[in-house]
């Protein structure tokens, strides 16, 4: 062994520490890599289960308007507003089966990069009815 050798052996040598630093280093990055790819496939997976569910709930709400406009009254008021929801109810329908997750995410942050102090105030809106709601839950 030549003297050079020993020297990046020892503890204190330079070279060790640097080979040291990039084993860390290099063991981050994969580490960060792998969990990174682990968040796209759970994400991809909720994304399809979330897909499958919308035209569940597309059915859900087909089924809702069809019940509406059968037990709304011939005429008056009451047949008025259940045909209006029936309609919206239709047309949400519509919605989600014509639309996958990604489709609806793009669309709420072209909302939100147009709107930028709406979706703010909507989202403290939001965020403060959930917080009553859970805090009456557990007062209950």
């Amino acid at each position: 062994m030549t003297p050079q050798d020993t020297h990046s052996m020892s503890p204190t040598g330079t070279d060790t520490n640097t080979g040291t630093e990039q084993g860390i280093k290099h063991k981050v990055s994969d580490m960060a890599s792998q969990a990174k790819n682990t968040a796209a496939d759970w994400g991809r997976s909720a994304a399809g289960a979330v897909d499958r569910n919308l035209h569940t709930a597309a059915g859900a709400l087909e089924n809702t308007a069809s019940k509406l406009r059968d037990k709304a009254p011939a005429s008056g008021k009451v047949n008025e507003l259940a045909t209006a929801t029936a309609t919206k109810f239709e047309s949400t329908a519509r919605y989600l089966r014509e639309h996958d997750t990604s489709d609806m995410v793009s669309g709420v942050e072209s909302m939100v990069r147009r709107n930028p102090g709406a979706s703010l105030c909507a989202a403290l809106a939001v965020g403060f009815l959930i917080g009553t709601a859970l805090r009456r839950d557990r007062e209950y």
